[in-house]
């Protein structure tokens, strides 16, 4: 309170934002906050007559690809990708669950605060369990790559801001005059995420967190790397900062010279195209990918699944989905 008023010296005590939990960043385990704390600072803000807004009361969803990133003061600490629950560890949790444990931490400091509250503790929301999925590899996404989805034919690649790209994914590709035996390739300036296919064949995953990857690779015909935006940069100073917040890449070198000559395409992940063709599916379990390079990823890289479920009426109700690491629906 102190702190406030060095800011503030006159006026109401707000807190417009008293944290109930915090934010999940992918690829790390779900947050967890002390509910006893929570309790603490809330009587600690009404003990002198503040007023409260909790951030997040209620956890939910982000939907679609509008999920966000987060990179600390030093980039070189890396960025961090937020997933599309933005369940928050909230007293109300994604699906509608009260967490009793801060539900009641709350509710008995406002008691003490408010006496007279009556009302009961809402009940949890019904979910459909017992389904189950059996996709089936339906297309790629390179199967979009076509003059339909054509953009820009370039000396060196652009981002995709410079191509009016600001969702999804990007194509680039380079068609092969010459064979490319056994050299050493390279992707420059990755944000976030690109797949490398060569002739048609996944041969490397290169992140944005990681330093120069070399691999090497054997082209015939094109040199195709898919890079997939994971979403920009929503908090601190490097929102407007253009060499943190690009989605795309820089360059690509073989055999440490940069390589040009390369086509753009945008790569609609919200209405990828379906074949009718059967397909191959690896791995041990139907559905699975099998292993490339030691990478758990199919050998035409990054596909397209679809399975149909038919429900009654009275199974419209919330589900989830699971033994999945990385997905869009």
């Amino acid at each position: 309170m102190r702190r406030f008023r060095k800011h503030q010296s006159r006026g109401p005590f707000v807190n417009s934002e008293l944290y109930a939990g915090w934010c999940d960043w992918c690829g790390q385990q779900h947050q967890v906050t002390d509910p006893h704390h929570l309790g603490s600072m809330l009587d600690t803000l009404l003990s002198r007559d503040a007023s409260v807004n909790f951030y997040m009361w209620h956890g939910g969803s982000t939907f679609g690809l509008n999920t966000g990133a987060s990179l600390a003061d030093d980039p070189s600490d890396g960025i961090v990708f937020s997933p599309q629950s933005y369940d928050y560890n909230a007293p109300a949790s994604e699906p509608g669950d009260v967490r009793l444990d801060k539900y009641w931490a709350i509710r008995n400091v406002t008691e003490k605060h408010f006496p007279g509250n009556k009302m009961p503790v809402p009940r949890d929301s019904k979910k459909l369990g017992g389904i189950t999925l059996n996709p089936r590899q339906s297309g790629l996404l390179t199967d979009q790559i076509g003059p339909d989805s054509f953009l820009l034919f370039s000396f060196l690649p652009h981002t995709m801001e410079e191509l009016g790209v600001f969702e999804g994914m990007v194509a680039y590709q380079h068609e092969v005059k010459a064979p490319l035996e056994g050299v050493t390739m390279s992707v420059l300036g990755v944000h976030d995420r690109a797949y490398v296919l060569v002739d048609g064949t996944f041969v490397q995953v290169v992140k944005r967190e990681e330093d120069t990857v070399n691999f090497t690779i054997t082209a015939y015909k094109t040199i195709t790397i898919l890079v997939e935006n994971m979403g920009y940069i929503n908090y601190g100073r490097h929102m407007k900062d253009y060499a943190t917040q690009y989605k795309g890449i820089r360059n690509v070198t073989i055999n440490k010279s940069v390589w040009t000559q390369w086509n753009h395409y945008k790569i609609d992940v919200r209405n990828p195209q379906l074949s009718d063709k059967p397909w191959e599916i690896p791995g041990e379990v139907h559905g699975m990918p099998g292993k490339v390079n030691e990478k758990q990823l199919l050998p035409n890289g990054p596909a397209v699944y679809t399975d149909t479920v038919n429900l009654e009426r009275g199974q419209l109700m919330d589900t989830f989905i699971s033994k999945w690491a990385e997905m869009q629906f």
